[in-house]
């Protein structure tokens, strides 16, 4: 197993990896930037755009070309090619106290996101929402006090996440028709970030302030864990080519009171020759 820094740019919340299968490319975001980062696998090439507002959570791919993005209090559709930013819904309109975090596209196309409070130690509980191909958004789960980790099964039937108790990884009943159900405990005393699923359906959970990812069974218990020695990480995601190269974001600074000890913190990672591989991630079909 190797570990390699894949740029020399550095976020101070790095987030959002993201592998788009079709261009063969990485994305990911500097949430505090706002920044948005391309990474391109054939010629190395990386681009940058620098986002309006104050924060972004999380992006997909859209089918139809471009990019949603979960920015403050909205999401929208971006064109990276002409830089044209789009609103498509404002679910936090007038909470500034609020903003979106983390977010997926589901097995069926549709893309989810959900809230936050950006004071950390605030307790307000914040929705999590589902955006249809058709551009029409819903409510479909409460008591978050910060939503993040969300992913999938393969076929859809249960989704993954973190936010209603921080320190636990739950499992719900999902699909296309049904609102999430049936919630319950995959893992408890964790510290879990961003999330994803691997060919075997095992999650892959980013260990916020434990300096790790963990591989983690259908019954709850770690199979494997990777290292990342002072670093704070804060999400994952497989991609490359085979889709068996792994991308963990990390901050270079102290976010919600935890800092990273590593002197080039900050950077993507990329661990290879892991013996692991993952999905691509399905496309917003809107």
């Amino acid at each position: 197993m190797r570990i390699r820094e894949l740029t020399e740019h550095r976020c101070q919340l790095g987030e959002g990896p993201l592998w788009d299968a079709r261009a063969q490319a990485l994305y990911w975001i500097d949430s505090f930037g706002p920044t948005l980062f391309r990474h391109d696998y054939a010629s190395s090439r990386t681009q940058t755009w620098q986002l309006p507002g104050s924060t972004v959570g999380s992006l997909a791919v859209r089918e139809q070309g471009g990019l949603i993005l979960a920015m403050d209090q909205g999401i929208y559709g971006f064109d990276p090619d002409g830089g044209a930013l789009e609103s498509i819904a404002q679910p936090l309109a007038g909470q500034t106290h609020l903003r979106l975090n983390d977010g997926k596209v589901d097995p069926f196309g549709y893309f989810v996101t959900g809230a936050m409070n950006i004071d950390y130690r605030a307790q307000e509980q914040v929705a999590m929402y589902r955006l249809s191909p058709a551009l029409e958004l819903s409510e479909i789960l409460h008591g978050f006090t910060c939503f993040n980790g969300p992913c999938f099964s393969a076929d859809g039937s249960r989704l993954y996440v973190t936010g209603r108790d921080e320190s636990a990884i739950e499992v719900f009943d999902y699909g296309r028709e049904q609102l999430p159900a049936n919630g319950r405990v995959l893992r408890g005393d964790c510290n879990p970030d961003g999330a994803t699923v691997d060919t075997e359906g095992f999650v892959w959970s980013a260990q916020w302030d434990d300096g790790c990812i963990i591989r983690i069974a259908a019954d709850g218990s770690v199979d494997a864990r990777i290292d990342f020695p002072g670093q704070v990480v804060s999400s994952v995601m497989f991609g490359g080519p085979s889709l068996d190269q792994i991308f963990v974001t990390t901050t270079s600074a102290e976010v919600h009171g935890v800092a990273p000890t590593a002197a080039r913190a900050g950077r993507v990672l990329v661990v290879s020759d892991s013996g692991y591989r993952g999905r691509a991630e399905p496309m917003f079909k809107g």
